[in-house]
């Protein structure tokens, strides 16, 4: 191989490799702006993300004190029940009527006509059936009819 043929060889290689190093170069930017884009994304939406926490974490403390608030506008109501319930029992004793305590909660529900006929159907003879019809004498004669 002479001298000429090597120098062209040579080119022929140089050519090659610049070749390559242009396309590399070219993907490698194309990665670089597309990781970029990518980037400046992610920092938007890590942003968008952080205010929405930021607002959600407002929220909370807003509501934690309300609840704070109505705690307490609960503990005075609380206070001021209690008074009134002294404050009615001092005028009906004023008045002299003895107060009597009316049951706490839900009242029981009354059972209906039927239920209390059968109830008595169901009782044997003696004195607690006859106070029983006593007590509920318009109930069981209403479920006969």
């Amino acid at each position: 191989m002479t001298i000429e043929e090597k120098l062209a060889a040579a080119e022929a290689l140089v050519a090659s490799a610049s070749a390559e190093r242009d396309d590399l170069r070219s993907t490698v930017e194309k990665l670089t702006v597309g990781a970029t884009a990518e980037v400046e994304s992610l920092k938007v939406e890590a942003s968008v993300k952080d205010a929405k926490v930021a607002e959600l974490e407002g929220l909370f403390a807003a509501s934690a004190k309300q609840v704070e608030e109505l705690t307490a506008k609960v503990a005075e109501l609380s206070a001021v029940q209690v008074s009134a319930s002294a404050e009615a029992a001092s005028i009906v004793a004023k008045v002299g009527v003895a107060p009597i305590d009316l049951p706490q909660g839900d009242s029981p529900v009354r059972a209906s006509d039927k239920e209390i006929a059968e109830q008595y159907a169901a009782m044997p003879f003696g004195n607690e059936r006859t106070a029983f019809l006593k007590k509920n004498r318009a109930a069981i004669f209403s479920a006969s009819k």
